[in-house]
């Protein structure tokens, strides 16, 4: 028929990192040594194999940026991670993880049960160090008020931001990281007509920059683009869900789930009063549940 009332995009640009923030990471050769491994592809298969060829007695270390950053109990799940594989394979290593952020950022209580049932003296965590600058020469990491600390494997998660396309474009409104958007439309606040999903924008109180958060994005944004092109009121009240899963041994999963409504007042997603929760303990139990939320998720997502 005729045209549509409105010429709409939808954009998810994701994120990237402030590898400016690390002048020691623009030196040739670095970003190749010293890896953020944190979009899976090549770089998680050569971190893998860095800690493979590290010899037994060597020192893993994990740097983690501010919040807010893409998936927030990621960083100590990796942790867990890394500690099973030295548990059996390199049992006189350690995992040493910088935390730039006050405390652990997810899960604290049972991250912090799994290091002690399973990985005492493996893993050790130190909050409130922030990394400034690396020596990607040495796996030396250095901090803003804390002494450096070589590593036989460094492992730096950079600060994060909305990606390029949207930074360029003037989407990035929130501290020229994040982009701020009508959490009823996902329109953006800097460009009518332009929606945006995903981690790349300032989210609201407790949402974490998740899969599962973007997928709920993405319906709630569909939902109301297509009322906008009809000519009608978008939902007046999105629901959506979070739910992350988190191994901390090779079978053993634990999870953290949330519910988010919008408030007209507030013009924000608030979570749920009572909704949600924490695993009571990890398990394999919860391990099937985990795999099977991947499957379906992937299913959701990508079909």
């Amino acid at each position: 028929g005729g045209e549509l009332p409105y010429d709409r995009l939808i954009l998810s640009p994701g994120i990237d990192f402030m590898m400016d923030s690390m002048p020691g990471m623009a030196r040739p050769g670095a970003a190749d040594k010293v890896l953020h491994a944190w979009k899976a592809g090549p770089q998680t298969l050569a971190l893998r194999r860095q800690l493979e060829a590290m010899p037994d007695g060597g020192v893993y270390a994990l740097s983690i940026p501010l919040a807010p950053y893409r998936c927030p109990p990621g960083p100590y799940e990796r942790a867990c991670m890394v500690a099973s594989y030295f548990k059996v394979a390199k049992p006189r290593s350690k995992v040493v993880v910088f935390d730039a952020n006050d405390d652990i950022t997810s899960k604290k209580g049972l991250f912090m049960k799994a290091w002690d049932e399973h990985y005492k003296g493996l893993i050790e965590y130190r909050p409130k160090h922030k990394v400034v600058d690396v020596d990607a020469a040495t796996n030396t990491l250095k901090f803003d008020f804390n002494d450096d600390f070589k590593a036989g494997v460094a492992n730096v998660i950079p600060n994060m931001r909305a990606g390029d396309i949207a930074v360029k474009t003037g989407l990035a409104t929130a501290n020229a990281r994040w982009c701020e958007v009508d959490f009823l439309t996902f329109e953006s606040k800097a460009q009518k007509n332009i929606h945006v999903l995903g981690d790349s924008i300032q989210v609201a109180p407790a949402m974490p920059k998740s899969g599962h958060m973007a997928n709920q994005h993405g319906k709630t944004c569909a939902a109301a683009v297509v009322s906008l092109l009809q000519g009608k009121e978008p939902p007046a009240l999105p629901i959506y869900a979070n739910t992350c899963y988190s191994f901390v041994t090779a079978r053993d999963v634990v999870h953290v789930a949330s519910v988010h409504r919008y408030d007209a007042e507030k013009k924000t997603m608030l979570t749920v009063p009572g909704s949600g929760g924490l695993s009571s303990a990890a398990s394999e139990l919860e391990g099937q549940y985990a795999m099977a939320w991947a499957r379906n998720i992937w299913a959701d997502t990508l079909a």
